[in-house]
């Protein structure tokens, strides 16, 4: 339990290695992009790392808790970065022209209903960074940026401090606000 006067809100180890690797999303997808040739333009990388996020924090932190140390946390998000980058660049390969189908062979199959559920995630957390202030939006994408806690609190006017708090503050918030929608 933390001192009531204690600046910082206790939080889990899980939330914790979840703010270390945030910041190294971008840089994660990025370097797989490139380990697979793939040259995306700057709205799809951005879906890119929101995915990322959502796969991390969806199902109370389920992928991120596979994490088990037997690997650097880079490494380890390299690899989520690149099989989830593989997926979907399977997935847009496989995409036909509808012309191609006779109209009885529209029913969703499984790996369209998950890909549909990814792409209803990915809304949901675009929906939640605009129901954010503006000065939580800054701090989300400045993270998201793989700016470290000194620049943030350069960039905001803060001090270093109040970053991590900051950071904790706004997951939880995400979380919520993604779990009541």
């Amino acid at each position: 339990m933390p001192k009531p006067d204690s600046p910082e809100p206790a939080i889990s180890q899980i939330e914790k290695l979840f703010l270390d690797i945030f910041p190294q999303i971008p840089i994660a997808v990025r370097q797989a992009c490139q380990n697979l040739s793939h040259y995306p333009d700057q709205t799809e990388f951005d879906g890119l790392v929101s995915r990322i996020v959502m796969l991390l924090i969806d199902n109370d932190f389920h992928t991120l808790r596979s994490f088990d140390n037997r690997s650097e946390p880079q490494t380890w998000l390299f690899t989520i970065a690149k099989r989830l980058i593989l997926r979907r660049l399977k997935t847009q390969k496989r995409e036909l022209p509808l012309e191609d189908f006779s109209p009885d062979s529209f029913a969703a199959q499984p790996e369209q209903e998950k890909n549909l559920l990814s792409e209803e995630q990915e809304k949901l957390l675009l929906a939640a960074i605009g129901k954010l202030t503006e000065h939580e939006r800054k701090l989300f994408y400045l993270i998201a940026g793989g700016l470290n806690g000194e620049e943030i609190a350069k960039e905001l006017g803060i001090k270093k401090e109040s970053v991590y708090p900051e950071k904790s503050a706004l997951i939880k918030k995400l979380k919520n606000i993604i779990n009541a929608g």
